[in-house]
């Protein structure tokens, strides 16, 4: 069975912790399960997107367990959204522990029909995104330490047929979360980049043109998965819990999968 976000939530606590999750409007997506898990674990929560109605659901869905949160308009590629977000922030608290860089696109294609367009869009949200959100948090977490959480992709990791722009993407966003995790050592900021393998969420029915049926089906099918099953969001909110804890206060720099062992085979 895959894990329930009240699972999520209680694997370590996030008591006291002030959180910033980009992408964490989106209904079921990875941003908004992982804030609300985040919530539910004890810290305070940024949720942060481009459309504020999202982002007041989401901020609905985390009160009405008790969370404390409140949302922030950002477009992770616009420098001036940042800049008014860590000033909210710094503003409220003085300092950020956790930052989850999920926000992003996928977008796939054969090589030799790819625009060049679609290379640098993704390339722009994916790793300048990531980098801005980087080089805005720093300065609040020099002082007091404090983890990133780069949501990556096991297509990071590795090629993949009719995939060649959002490979190239996550495989830049791979090299700043190593990078970033050197530089952070020197501070206490520890990064870690985040490698889910196929997970269910509403961007897959339009990005792959399946069903939720059709998802399920082609992974028992094809057996592709040790495991069997795809991944929940909840599932990766299970792991960014751990990983943003003091129980896993050893841990940075590191290649994170939840691939339910595919990347094994």
């Amino acid at each position: 069975m895959n894990a329930t976000v009240e699972q999520a939530a209680s694997v370590a606590s996030l008591a006291g912790k002030v959180a910033l999750v980009t992408g964490a409007t989106s209904t079921f997506g990875i941003g908004r399960v992982s804030a609300r898990a985040m919530a539910l674990a004890g810290a305070y929560v940024y949720v942060t997107g481009r459309d504020p109605d999202q982002g007041a659901e989401t901020v609905g869905e985390i009160e009405a367990v008790g969370g404390k949160t409140s949302f922030l308009k950002v477009d992770v590629t616009v420098e001036d959204d940042w800049v008014r977000a860590m000033a909210a922030v710094r503003e409220q608290f003085g300092h950020l522990d956790i930052l989850v860089n999920n926000a992003g696109n996928t977008l796939s294609g054969l090589i030799e029909e790819m625009p060049l367009e679609t290379v640098w869009y993704l390339a722009h949200l994916n790793i300048e995104g990531a980098f801005l959100g980087h080089t805005y948090a720093w300065p609040l977490m020099k002082d007091s330490g404090g983890v990133i959480l780069d949501i990556n992709s096991t297509a990071g990791q590795g090629g993949s047929v009719g995939g060649t722009a959002y490979p190239s993407s996550k495989g830049g966003l791979l090299g700043l979360s190593r990078a970033a995790a050197a530089d952070g050592r020197r501070h206490g900021i520890r990064v870690i980049s985040i490698h889910p393998g196929s997970t269910w969420t509403p961007g897959m029915e339009r990005v792959r043109r399946v069903t939720r049926e059709e998802y399920d089906r082609n992974i028992t099918e094809s057996s592709r998965i040790p495991l069997g099953r795809g991944a929940e969001s909840a599932d990766v909110a299970a792991a960014l819990v751990y990983l943003s804890s003091d129980e896993a206060k050893h841990i940075t720099g590191i290649e994170y999968n939840i691939d339910g062992g595919s990347s094994a085979r």
